[in-house]
């Protein structure tokens, strides 16, 4: 995915990222600026930027309503105060590798009481472009003073048919032929938008079962996105990431 300007850059891979914590994140503005016009053309400009994972509306007295507001239902996504603005004027897209997903034990593996993680990707092995909003929040009546803070969502729709026996949602995935038409600052109408928000074609993902470490964001690494055997089980305790869609 090509962009016109980098505003910031992660400082590195995470491997198990938890809300609040650092997405990337590609959003598209009006060209407002002699200097942006010569980057790109029709007047907008595409940019690269990092959010905190958890939305955070312009009008919130209380940015810990980010810790809340980390996905948005495809369904509701329209009507709902937190999201509906967004949604009309600052969509964004959060390119990841993949996602854990939480399911239902295994059949045959020792742990039966306690739920799987898997770890969901693309087939084709490129990078996910889930559909995300964006809004950036400096405080209600504090003023210049109270740094910019960038925040984001993801969308979730109904699973495709490769995740449903796992989960019943997933975020929802943007094919490249739709990027434009999601990211286009121009289109100010949630009509158009959409039906965009849809679950995968089958075959479009891949998941496999990964360590119960995942479920602890303080655990990080490569090594947390290998396939294990579940047979035996393990016996880290759950952590906080086993509820995100």
């Amino acid at each position: 995915m090509g962009v016109d300007v980098i505003v910031a850059t992660l400082e590195g891979p995470d491997h198990n990222v938890a809300p609040t914590g650092q997405l990337p994140m590609v959003w598209s503005e009006v060209t407002g600026s002699p200097v942006d016009t010569e980057l790109t053309t029709d007047g907008v400009t595409r940019r690269l930027g990092t959010a905190s994972w958890g939305l955070v509306p312009s009008w919130a007295k209380d940015p810990s309503i980010g810790h809340r507001l980390f996905n948005a239902r495809s369904e509701t996504v329209a009507d709902k105060p937190s999201f509906r603005s967004a949604l009309r004027h600052r969509r964004c897209v959060i390119p990841v590798e993949g996602f854990y997903e939480w399911g239902p034990p295994i059949p045959g593996s020792r742990d039966q009481a306690r739920k799987q993680p898997w770890y969901v990707h693309r087939s084709d092995g490129s990078p996910m472009v889930l559909a995300g909003l964006r809004e950036e929040w400096s405080g209600v009546g504090d003023g210049a003073s109270t740094p910019i803070r960038s925040t984001c969502t993801v969308i979730t729709v109904q699973a495709g048919a490769d995740l449903e026996s796992v989960h019943h949602r997933m975020p929802a995935l943007l094919e490249p032929e739709v990027w434009a038409a999601w990211l286009d600052p121009t289109v100010t109408d949630a009509g158009p938008v959409l039906p965009l928000l849809r679950p995968s074609a089958t075959g479009v993902v891949r998941l496999h079962p990964v360590d119960r470490r995942v479920g602890n964001t303080r655990n990080k690494g490569p090594d947390l996105l290998n396939e294990v055997d579940v047979s035996p089980g393990t016996d880290d305790p759950p952590g906080d990431q086993e509820a995100l869609w």
